[in-house]
C-alpha cells in the first residue's frame, strides 16, 4: 500500500472511530463540513486519542484524570434540542478510584455554530493544555477523585448554608421584633405624655411624689415632662412671684 493509500485508510478510521454511520447519514451539511477538519486535527493530536467507544474522544487532564468527550452525542443533542445551547456531552473519571460522572461544559461565541466545531475546539484546548478550565470541571475532578470525601465536605457545605439561612432568618425577625417593639414604646410615651399634659395640677403633684425613679423609656420620659410642668407657675400664680 502506497502513502497515499495509507493516508487515506487512516482518514476512514478516524472518521469512522468519530461519527457513526446511521449518525453521519443525517448529519447536516454544516455538520459534515466540519468533520473534516476535526478529522485533520485528531489525526495529528499528540494529547487526545480516539475511544474509549465510537464518536468519543479522551484527553488526559492530569495525573489519573481524563476528560471524554461524546462527539456523536454532543451533534446528536444539539440536532434534537438547538435552542439548549452549546454544551458539550463531556464527562471526568478518575483512572485510580474508578469514578466518572458527567461535567457541564459549554462553548462561547455565535449560537448557532455547529456542534462539530465546539468538538474543534475542544480538542485545540485540550491539546494546549485546558487553559482556564471551569470551575465546574475542577468541581467533578475533585468528586471523582475522592467521592465519599466529595459528599461529605458537600454535605458539610450544604448544613453550613442551612444554618447560616436559618441565622439570617433569626437576625431578620429579631431586627423586625425590636423595630416594632421600639414603635409600640414610641407610641406608648405619647400616649402617656398626652395623659400627664391633661392632669389637673393637684393630680400632677400627687402623681409625681408617687412615682418611683425612672427605670424605663417610658417612666423615664414622663418624669422629665412632670418635672417640666412643674417648674412652671401654678395656674393663678403670677410669673416671678412666690
Amino acid at each position: 500500500m502506497d502513502a497515499i493509500s495509507e493516508v487515506k485508510e487512516d482518514w476512514k478510521r478516524v472518521d469512522r472511530a468519530l461519527i457513526p454511520a446511521d449518525l453521519l447519514c443525517s448529519m447536516p451539511q454544516p455538520e459534515c463540513k466540519g468533520l473534516t477538519m476535526l478529522t485533520d486535527i485528531m489525526i495529528n493530536a499528540t494529547v487526545c486519542k480516539l475511544g474509549p467507544r465510537v464518536g468519543q474522544i479522551t484527553a488526559p487532564y492530569s495525573e489519573g484524570i481524563e476528560i471524554v468527550l461524546d462527539v456523536a452525542e454532543t451533534i446528536e443533542h444539539r440536532m434534537r434540542r438547538p435552542e439548549f445551547g452549546r454544551h458539550l456531552e463531556t464527562s471526568v473519571r478518575s483512572l485510580e478510584t474508578g469514578a466518572h460522572i458527567e461535567v457541564c461544559i459549554e462553548a462561547t461565541g455565535f449560537q448557532n455554530a455547529p456542534a462539530i466545531d465546539d468538538c474543534v475546539s475542544f480538542v485545540l484546548w485540550a491539546e494546549t493544555g485546558f487553559f482556564e478550565p471551569p470551575s465546574t470541571l475542577n468541581d467533578k475532578i475533585l468528586y471523582v477523585r475522592d467521592p465519599e470525601l466529595y459528599e461529605r465536605r458537600q454535605a458539610a457545605r450544604v448544613a453550613e448554608a442551612k444554618r447560616e439561612m436559618e441565622r439570617q432568618i433569626k437576625d431578620r425577625e429579631l431586627a423586625r421584633e425590636e423595630s416594632l417593639a421600639r414603635s409600640e414604646a414610641q407610641s406608648n410615651i405619647m400616649l402617656e405624655r398626652e395623659r400627664v399634659r391633661n392632669l389637673s395640677w393637684r393630680e400632677l403633684i400627687a402623681e409625681h411624689e408617687s412615682a418611683g425613679p425612672p427605670t424605663d423609656d417610658i417612666s423615664s420620659a414622663l418624669y422629665h415632662l412632670r418635672v417640666s410642668l412643674l417648674t412652671l407657675p401654678a395656674p393663678g400664680h403670677p410669673i416671678g412671684q412666690h
